[in-house]
């Protein structure tokens, strides 16, 4: 060591020099980096999209479904015997007769014959009794009279007149008056068996009746459902029942979901108090009126529902998911995530009514977020204005502006 020369020295100490001088400034420059590095990273910013809760009144609907079925089914069974003279399109399944319109028509002239002689009797009767009470009392005999001369063999035969004394009934008893009126009515009332006219208009279900074929007292006919006058049987669950107000007659809209456009207007008019055991549902009774016979609306076919219920105020609807299970909602409160606890109503298909516990025009997070942080950043998408990019052009004198 004490044999090397002092330029030898000069050169160790000048090398060791660059080397710590270069080793200083790569480490500068490396937290220089660090630092450029670490300010060049902005704050994470998650997009959402976001709306805005507004409260207000709104009338709760209650969705349902159900068959349409007729309100009136009729089942006819035979109380004439005879041969068929009528029967409209031999009473095939599906056949359609309008209110008043005879349907089947059986031979009644044997009937028809025997209430004329029924009917000549109780003239005859009558004839015979009138001269003793006109003896006795004129003001009867009027009565009685006046009765008589209105009678006709080829008519209904009309009600008694009053009967005012115990003499006036003993003398009509005596020459059996009032036998031989109710032989009259009676066979009247078995001569209407004989042609069954339709009550209201509607569908015959039959095995069918062909013109001339022998009908027997008993016999099955036919059945007629009322096309017109129908009703679903909507079952709703309890929670919904206590939705509509029945201190009114509540209204429904009834309607197809292959087409929504066909829409009819009906109402509840009642109820069952009976829970199915099964289903844990009460039946109400939607009634309307089905006037053109649309198809849609026809017995047999399933159809949709929406009725109106009760009336709530200073509520608001937000989407259903966006409620968990503790009644919490995320919120966007100055650019961050927040949580807000809600009061709901009730759950409506996919809305949730919540009442005004919350401040006003607040907002909810309505993206699904994964891991969600309570105070990360957020921003709006839905809600934020997008600015038109400025493209630098030129022009033909050369120089630039702004585009438009």
């Amino acid at each position: 060591m004490r044999n090397l020369s002092k330029s030898t020295w000069i050169k160790i100490a000048s090398t060791l020099g660059i080397v710590i001088i270069g080793f200083l400034i790569m480490s500068s420059l490396g937290s220089t980096e660090k630092h450029s590095k670490k300010h060049e990273i902005p704050p994470e910013v998650r997009l959402v999209e976001t709306e805005s809760v507004i409260f207000g009144d709104l009338t709760l609907e209650i969705e349902g479904n159900g068959v349409v079925q007729s309100q009136r089914t009729l089942n006819y069974v035979s109380e004439a015997t005879g041969v068929s003279l009528f029967a409209k399109n031999d009473l095939k399944d599906g056949t359609f007769v309008r209110k008043g319109e005879t349907i089947i028509e059986v031979d009644s002239r044997e009937v028809e014959n025997t209430l004329f002689t029924l009917r000549s009797e109780f003239m005859n009767g009558l004839a015979a009794v009138l001269p003793d009470i006109k003896i006795e009392d004129v003001d009867a005999y009027n009565r009685w009279y006046n009765y008589f001369i209105n009678l006709d063999i080829h008519k209904t035969t009309p009600e008694l007149p009053e009967i005012l004394s115990s003499q006036e009934k003993i003398k009509l008893s005596g020459r059996g008056v009032f036998s031989k009126y109710y032989a009259v009515k009676n066979q009247e009332i078995l001569l209407s068996k004989y042609k069954i006219v339709a009550p209201f208009s509607g569908y015959l279900k039959s095995q069918g009746i062909i013109e001339g074929s022998f009908i027997s007292k008993g016999q099955q006919l036919f059945y007629l459902s009322d096309a017109r006058n129908v009703e679903i049987a909507v079952p709703l669950l309890v929670d919904e029942i206590n939705l509509i107000d029945f201190s009114k007659v509540p209204s429904v809209k009834i309607y197809v979901d292959k087409n929504e456009e066909e829409v009819l207007q009906g109402k509840i008019y009642r109820k069952e108090t009976i829970l199915n055991k099964n289903s844990q549902t009460l039946n109400v009774y939607v009634t309307f009126y089905n006037n053109k016979l649309n198809p849609y609306f026809l017995p047999g076919n399933y159809v949709s529902l929406i009725i109106n219920g009760k009336r709530l105020y200073d509520v608001a609807r937000i989407p259903r998911y966006v409620v968990d299970n503790e009644q919490n909602v995320f919120t966007m409160e100055d650019g961050k995530l927040g949580k807000q606890k809600v009061d709901v109503v009730t759950i409506q298909g996919n809305v949730a009514i919540i009442k005004h516990t919350v401040p006003d025009n607040m907002k909810i997070v309505t993206t699904i977020l994964q891991r969600p942080l309570i105070g990360m950043n957020i921003k709006s998408s839905n809600e934020t204005l997008e600015l038109k990019e400025e493209i630098p052009v030129i022009e033909d004198g050369g120089q630039l502006s702004q585009a438009d």
